[in-house]
């Protein structure tokens, strides 16, 4: 798929607000609200826009325990810890990584005891070691993608 300017001021739109119009966006950027729907289609359809989700403050639903676990792997464990993982509750994210570690696994959970159940159910496959989430200071910041030939009215 050919990218321009224009999916680019599309998806810089629907990064700061995934719920704004279609109309909303093409007056921002200068296209019909049917010509901003068709590209977002598309953009859908080769992979580069995964899916629209919400961003919900779990504190305020009183899970409070929030935590990042390293998680270090024999290679031979890699895909039973990935399919294990992937089935737990309170598991936000993994993200696979260089270094020391194999990979950093996001949990977010209403207890200790939570937690607790879910770090014996890791510490079955490797070393694991974990880190409590003071703040999040900054959390999903849009990356500005380039518009470079028009002069777009991005809000």
């Amino acid at each position: 798929m050919q990218i321009d300017e224009l999916h680019y001021a599309i998806l810089n739109q629907l990064q700061l607000d995934a719920r704004v119009s279609n109309a909303e966006i093409g007056r921002r950027v200068g296209l019909t609200a049917p010509a901003v729907a068709e590209r977002i289609k598309r953009m859908q359809g080769a992979g580069i826009i995964k899916g629209f989700t919400v961003n919900i403050n779990f504190g305020q639903l009183n899970y409070q325990q929030k935590v990042l676990v390293a998680v270090k792997l024999p290679h031979g464990y890699i895909n039973a810890f990935l399919k294990e993982a992937e089935k737990m509750e309170g598991i936000t994210d993994i993200v696979h990584i260089t270094g020391e570690y194999c990979f950093f696994v996001g949990i977010t959970v209403v207890s200790t005891d939570k937690l607790n159940l879910i770090l014996n159910q890791l510490g079955k496959f490797g070393e694991t070691t974990t880190f409590s989430v003071l703040s999040v200071p900054v959390e999903h910041q849009p990356i500005n993608l380039p518009v470079k030939k028009r002069k777009l009215a991005i809000i």
